[in-house]
Formats: structure tokens, C-alpha cells, sequence
């Protein structure tokens, strides 16, 4: 199915592990612009197809299109590169380091002084940390450690953290498990437009 609106073809995907086919000649599309949701029962494969996408998994068979081209992911660095951001359903916190750390772990903006050395950013690390904030609806201080809230709290931090990556596209692992639902209703009925995810 090769259409320009199309952003993501993931066609006749297979992956097998050993004594189970946990996919077999799967085949998705997603549209630019829109949302889209896998449904099944436990076990049927669909965060097998999303850690596959990801490059957390090798495919056995199928082919994966990315803004109209072949791609190929070896590991997760290789697919957020590209512009595709995940958030597993299993949390993936550092507790003891700040939200604004965690937020930006792995690429922490920087500053030069004296021409010579470069050092963190605090202060535009903890601006860029309360846009994201805002954007999920999270009113907590981006200094304190991550321990300090609750299990819904971190996952709409790592709902920034995705957000942050400027995917074109974010893959949620069953990202609102461990939200109340005033919580989910805040994050899906009042957040952010489609063409901002």
C-alpha cells in the first residue's frame, strides 16, 4: 500500500521466538496526522509488532516503511533517530536523579564556557523540562528526584520524554495503565493536538 499520506507501513511482519509464532504475516499502516490504536487479547502480539518497529526486537520476515522508504532498526537509538518515540508499558525511570534528568537523559542540553569545556544547561534544561510539563498536565518541580511521585506521575514523564524527541511518530505501549482517569481524560480529552504528537 504505497499513498502519501501514509507515514508508516509495517507490511507482512513475522517474528518468531523459541516455540512461539507471535507474529504471522501482520501488516499495519498509520495515516500522517492521526491516531491509531491496536486492539487484542493479552498475547496476541501487539507489543511483540511495536518492539519490533522500535528496532527492541529483529524481524523474522516482512518489510517496514518509514516516510515512504525501507528502514531497518537495530536498536531504539536507530528508530528515534529516524522519528519514532515509544513509551513501554513497562516504566523505565532513573528514581534518584531529577524529572528534568530524566526528561533529557542521554542528551542533556549544554553550554560552552570559556569557549573550552562545555557543562550542562540547567537553567534551559528546567525551561524545556516545564514546556513539557505543561503539555501533559503535570504541575510538579522539574528539580526533585523522580522517587518522589506517584507511579501515574512518572508515566506522564515519560510521555514528555517521547514528546520531547519531536517524533513524527510516538508508539504507546499501553501508556495509560497507570493513570486515574481524571488523569487519562486531562492527557487525552484536553492535551495536546494530533499534529503536535
Amino acid at each position: 500500500m504505497q499513498h502519501l499520506d501514509i507515514i508508516l507501513a509495517m507490511n507482512h511482519i513475522s517474528k518468531s521466538f523459541p516455540g512461539v509464532k507471535a507474529l504471522d504475516d501482520v501488516s499495519f499502516h498509520v495515516r500522517r496526522g492521526t491516531v491509531h490504536a491496536l486492539m487484542g487479547e493479552n498475547g496476541a502480539g501487539k507489543s511483540t509488532l511495536m518492539k519490533c518497529l522500535f528496532g527492541i526486537y529483529s524481524l523474522d520476515a516482512g518489510e517496514i516503511l518509514f516516510d515512504g522508504k525501507p528502514v531497518h532498526f537495530h536498536n531504539p537509538k536507530d528508530a528515534l533517530n529516524a522519528g519514532i518515540s515509544m513509551i513501554h508499558q513497562e516504566l523505565q525511570p532513573i528514581p534518584y536523579r531529577s524529572i528534568s534528568e530524566n526528561l533529557w537523559v542521554g542528551r542533556y542540553p549544554s553550554k560552552k564556557i570559556l569557549g573550552l569545556f562545555s557543562i550542562v544547561d540547567h537553567k534551559l534544561m528546567r525551561t524545556k523540562s516545564l514546556e513539557l510539563l505543561t503539555k501533559v498536565h503535570l504541575k510538579v518541580n522539574p528539580n526533585i528526584p523522580l522517587k518522589e511521585l506517584s507511579v501515574s506521575q512518572i508515566q506522564s514523564i515519560e510521555i514528555a520524554k517521547a514528546i520531547s524527541y519531536e517524533s513524527k511518530v510516538i508508539i504507546m505501549d499501553e501508556p495509560t495503565s497507570s493513570l486515574t482517569l481524571q488523569e487519562v481524560d486531562l492527557l487525552l480529552g484536553n492535551g495536546l493536538p494530533v499534529s503536535q504528537w
